[in-house]
């Protein structure tokens, strides 16, 4: 067996901990919990909904086609949304006006309609009828009250739009009149992607079915990056403390092949660990991103070409494999400065800085979006490539990827050198502060303050 390979499988076993095993595994089932929690939540919102009705009755109206009936015309809309006849009485119940409150809280309608006492009069001579919408607040989140106040609006609409076709008489006089209200058809809407024209789709509708890719993989990678990055850090300061790195130090393996193997090794966890997170994240994310898909229901991204194969995926891999092995390189050269376990901790707030100014410039501008500056800023910093890979690859831009990957591949290469660099001095034993070169300025210091 190699240097190399037993200097990885030390590392990992460090790494790969009990207590850091459990940490992502109680992560990954809370994540979980809450996609469930929140799936059932949006269910729960987007089912068929329960409402009740006041002051319906004696309240239809006379209209040139006959009589309109309000209760009749919800009962309608349900039938169209699929609720039985026999189960009509369970959606849309009965309520008394005067004890409307009591009616609302004991039952399970999320809102009430009620018909102004001179509905049936002002429409008859001519005025628009009132119908009040009754709801009441309780603390539920993020989604409380939004639904219903949509769907109560949706159904007063309904009712508009089902009287006003009764009050306009013949199919003609509706024809005409919808002309005139509306003389200009503008509802057709094409959108470009890749080149290609797309019918009946807008950017919005796009940008909802896609919402979990560009808010939330952006914010998986910086935590998995830093999380990573801390381990790391904390590995290494954990071994100057216990004496464990003077041990290995003094071993006859080569440098070269010290700091490969702790970051191939740390490079290894980091990805299971980061697949581990994607996995409890995605039940959390398909539950919370659900409202905004079901708005862009008819959007099919396959058809769009905005969807990935097989060598996507794996250039995907490579990017988040490559991004972690750069922040491990990082992590190496911060932790060489690192004392001791309780200074380590403080060494990853370079990191995290680095981590988490492409996860906003993403999330909120993109590659696609960005000035130039944000631009250089978003290429230079090693994270923002996989942030960026799977929109880059969405929009056949293979060559951004590939760059960086590149480009990552090189400053990995150079973070490595440069972490062999300080492995071979004595930097890692004596501190900073005992170095060599350091000491040699502080002497050039001392004589330059003498000879003034």
């Amino acid at each position: 067996m190699s240097d190399l390979t037993n200097i990885i499988k030390k590392e990992m076993k460090e790494l790969l901990t009990p207590g850091s095993v459990a940490s992502v595994l109680i992560m990954v089932i809370l994540f979980a919990c809450l996609g469930g929690i929140i799936g059932e939540e949006v269910e729960k919102n987007t089912a068929v909904p329960v409402m009740g009705i006041a002051n319906f009755e004696g309240q239809d109206v006379d209209t040139v086609s006959g009589e309109w009936n309000a209760y009749d015309a919800l009962r309608d809309i349900y039938l169209k949304a699929g609720v039985k006849e026999a189960d009509l009485d369970k959606y849309i119940i009965k309520m008394d006006k005067d004890n409307l409150y009591s009616d609302l809280a004991s039952s399970d309608a999320s809102f009430a309609l009620v018909l102004d006492d001179d509905f049936k009069k002002d429409v008859e001579s001519e005025k628009q009828g009132v119908i009040e919408q009754y709801y009441i607040y309780q603390p539920a989140g993020m989604l409380s009250g939004t639904v219903s106040a949509t769907v109560a609006n949706y159904m007063v609409s309904q009712l508009n739009s089902d009287l006003s076709s009764m009050l306009i008489g013949s199919e003609e006089e509706k024809e005409y009149i919808k002309f005139l209200t509306t003389p200009i058809n503008g509802a057709t809407t094409y959108t470009y992607v890749n080149g290609e024209p797309n019918k009946d789709v807008t950017p919005s509708d796009i940008s909802n079915k896609l919402t979990g890719q560009t808010m939330f993989i952006p914010m998986i990678i910086m935590i998995i990056i830093m999380m990573v990055g801390s381990i790391v850090i904390s590995s290494m300061g954990s071994e100057k403390e216990n004496k464990t790195l003077e041990t290995l130090l003094t071993l006859p393996i080569k440098r070269t092949t010290i700091v490969t193997g702790k970051i191939i090794a740390a490079a290894a966890v980091g990805l299971i660990f980061g697949l581990a997170y994607m996995l409890g994240m995605s039940f959390y994310l398909d539950s919370l991103t659900s409202v905004s898909a079901a708005a862009s229901q008819g959007v099919d991204l396959s058809k769009l070409g905005l969807v990935l194969g097989p060598t996507d995926y794996l250039l995907v891999m490579v990017s988040m494999f490559l991004a972690i092995t750069c922040a491990l390189g990082i992590c190496m050269i911060l932790g060489a400065f690192a004392k001791n376990y309780k200074s380590a901790q403080t060494m990853t707030l370079p990191l995290s800085i680095l981590a988490i100014i492409p996860m906003f410039i993403t999330m909120f501008s993109g590659w696609y979006s960005s000035n130039i500056a944000l631009k250089i800023v978003l290429f230079i910093i090693p994270f923002s490539h996989p942030m960026m890979a799977m929109d880059a690859l969405m929009n056949n831009d293979v060559t951004l990827v590939l760059a960086g990957i590149a480009y990552m591949a090189v400053f990995a290469l150079v973070a490595i050198f440069i972490t062999v660099k300080l492995y071979s001095s004595d930097i890692l034993i004596t501190g900073l502060g005992q170095n060599k070169y350091v000491e040699m300025l502080k002497g050039l210091g001392k004589k330059k303050k003498h000879t003034e």
